[in-house]
């Protein structure tokens, strides 16, 4: 187990035992179990797909993947829902959605990616040929919501950075039946870029999926420079050049195509510094980024989620740690709307979001919608909608069993 991985494990430990509220109602949890009582939804009856509005997946670090259903009256584990079987106390490197038909598991210990069709109800199928090994496959990039697994928005290309071998391997994924197909050229190494060598950590795309964004490796949480690729439609990259402008350690691009979101990663839990900052970098034709605007926040940016698809400007929520060595927990989530011309970020009403209605978490993730806003600890899996001002409803919470990482499909 890589450093990286015990400092991964000490951290949701450590906010386990932190968080005591969740949503509404209150529990005590440690790494592995949860003793929460939520107020609806939760594990024990299911939710039937019926009237679905989105369908999350967990990965359980016990060796399978628990899937969910939010309706618009309840959100529980999927009634009837037959768990696959995954590799055991494999801490997965990631788990993504594409084209709201397919579900992909990378697993650093055994060398395997896993993929499922996803049927109109949230229950998973095997794809055809699958797993696959992947020899390649370590657990150098682990670490706390890394972005060292993604697709491109169209859900047609898989992208997994390798730091171990400073390769980034990409997948055609055919839009049929899901199967994988390694790109010409992939394995793409980062070893020989210039003028300084790439050991491939975080990834992000544009909103259009034209140019990936691939950041250095941080042992400490940190961006140094970042390495950006023009992709073809088949997968194939093709460097463009370096970018060492702070807040590329974490990256997220608009769905408009014009602006990538930023942060620096400097957090206190992991370097004893905050930064309190959003940058947002203008992506200029052929896909180089400009100087960015710098947006100061009330709390440093531990992760960000940027929203997929929106007519009205995409919304930007950071979420963050609390100024802690020994007892690391959430600050309130704190929203922006992004303007799509300029690249003005403005906070929405009420951010930071606190109160009864509170939306804590150092993790955060968007449907492919937009419109649903999922939080994920140990002690709870909790649903917000998300409405044209930003603003972020809490929808009844469920319980969870040892998660890792998610992620969320849309009903087809």
């Amino acid at each position: 187990m890589t450093m990286r991985v015990r400092v991964f494990l000490v951290l949701i430990v450590a906010l386990a035992m932190a968080t005591v509220g969740c949503g509404h109602y209150t529990c005590g949890a440690t790494f592995g179990s949860s003793s929460c009582t939520p107020s609806g939804g939760g594990l024990g009856g299911g939710t039937t797909g019926a009237g679905a509005l989105a369908y999350p997946f967990v990965v359980n670090t016990i060796g399978t993947i628990d899937g969910y259903t939010l309706t618009k009256t309840a959100f529980g584990q999927t009634a009837n829902f037959s768990a696959p079987i995954t590799p055991a106390n494999d801490i997965t490197l990631g788990i993504v959605v594409a084209q709201n038909k397919f579900l992909y598991a990378v697993y650093p210990t055994t060398h395997t990616i896993y993929g499922w069709s996803i049927d109109s109800a949230g229950n998973l199928s095997g794809i055809t040929g699958m797993p696959i090994t992947v020899s390649s496959l370590t657990q150098s990039s682990v670490g706390f919501n890394e972005s060292v697994v993604i697709t491109n928005p169209a859900g047609t290309l898989l992208f997994i950075s390798e730091a171990a071998n400073q390769w980034i391997r990409v997948f055609q994924i055919n839009s049929s039946s899901g199967a994988l197909t390694e790109a010409t050229g992939s394995p793409f190494t980062t070893a020989f870029t210039s003028p300084q060598p790439l050991t491939p950590e975080n990834m992000g795309m544009d909103g259009k999926g034209l140019y990936l964004y691939v950041s250095e490796l941080s042992t400490f949480h940190q961006g140094s420079f970042a390495e950006a690729y023009s992709v073809s439609s088949t997968g194939v990259l093709t460097a463009i050049g370096q970018f060492s402008f702070p807040g590329l350690f974490q990256m997220q691009g608009d769905p408009s195509g014009n602006f990538l979101i930023g942060t620096s990663g400097q957090d206190f839990f992991y370097t004893g510094v905050d930064d309190k900052s959003l940058y947002v970098f203008p992506i200029n034709s052929g896909g180089s980024l400009s100087p960015p605007t710098v947006v100061q926040t009330v709390y440093a940016p531990f992760n960000i989620a940027v929203q997929p698809s929106s007519t009205t400007g995409a919304f930007v929520y950071s979420f963050s740690l609390t100024d802690s060595t020994r007892n690391p927990g959430p600050n309130p989530t704190e929203g922006y709307q992004l303007d799509t011309t300029t690249g003005s970020l403005t906070a929405v009403l009420n951010s930071p979001f606190t109160g009864t209605n509170e939306s804590e978490t150092e993790w955060g993730q968007f449907d492919p919608s937009g419109n649903f806003m999922f939080y994920l600890s140990l002690q709870s899996f909790v649903p917000y909608s998300v409405d044209g001002g930003g603003q972020l409803t809490q929808i009844v919470p469920s319980g969870v069993n040892s998660p890792g990482y998610w992620t969320v499909a849309d009903p087809q």
